[in-house]
């Protein structure tokens, strides 16, 4: 289950880390981890991993964003975590596994620091929109408290940023809860309760109810939503028959995927 990490508040944390591990990523890595930022009113340290070296398309992206870039020595996953972990750190911000075309280290990069990594992590779409301000934000929710409170943090930064915050929670159809005749007045009153005891942090969330399978039926309502990232508590396990929903927002979302454990 969802470990339920800590998510310290914007005093204790003060940096965002954008992991650039190739130059096609960098410019939207970068952009993104400026918006994470912005709700932690922290600042922003691009790391690249080699040997003092790198492609001068990502030293010119780091100056363009206005950040300083670090090198770190040693092998990808091990250098990223390490960056990661340090105290002041409160989010760390890379590309899609398989960003860089033709360079599977890319994607296995990525995941296994998603899997091994004890903190958020965002994970930036190489193909999605255009990387804007974050004014919206969807949050699928299971109705598990584990979920739940992995998330409570989360929902509370967004909240005190003004992030206006779309609830999603899919039915599979063998779960579906009985209504009456007084549908529309039963559906708003169970709303509002589900909210409530699973996102009580979030002000004026709306929530979205579909019926299906979730890792389709979230996808779809992130598509129609207009949300500028989407958040989600996961147990770090991507081995046959788990994270589907994961699965499918990091192979298909158009915006970037915020990953709590």
């Amino acid at each position: 289950g969802a470990s339920g990490v800590s998510v310290k508040g914007p005093e204790a944390m003060t940096t965002v880390v954008a992991a650039i591990t190739d130059d096609g990523a960098a410019s939207g890595v970068l952009a993104t981890a400026h918006a994470i930022a912005k709700l932690y009113a922290a600042t922003v340290e691009a790391v690249h991993v080699g040997e003092g070296r790198f492609d001068a398309t990502i030293a010119e992206a780091a100056r363009t964003a206005g950040v300083d870039l670090r090198t770190l020595p040693g092998r990808p996953v091990e250098a990223l975590a390490r960056a990661a972990r340090a105290d002041d750190v409160a989010v760390i911000v890379l590309g899609a596994p398989g960003a860089a075309a033709g360079s599977p280290t890319a994607g296995s990069t990525a995941l296994q620091l998603l899997t091994a990594l004890e903190k958020l992590a965002v994970v930036v779409p190489s193909d999605g929109e255009d990387r804007r301000p974050i004014r919206r934000v969807l949050v699928p929710l299971d109705g598990s408290t584990r979920s739940a409170a992995a998330l409570e943090e989360v929902v509370q930064l967004f909240s005190d940023a003004a992030v206006q915050i779309v609830v999603a929670h899919v039915y599979e159809e063998r779960a579906l809860p009985a209504f009456s005749d007084h549908l529309a007045h039963e559906v708003r009153a169970w709303s509002e309760e589900f909210i409530a005891r699973n996102c009580p942090a979030a002000v004026d969330a709306t929530l979205e109810l579909r019926v299906g399978e979730p890792h389709e039926r979230v996808l779809e309502i992130l598509r129609h939503s207009r949300c500028d990232l989407v958040a989600l508590a996961w147990n770090q396990d991507f081995t046959r028959g788990h994270a589907a929903v994961v699965r499918r927002m990091l192979a298909e979302s158009p915006v970037p995927v915020l990953l709590t454990p």
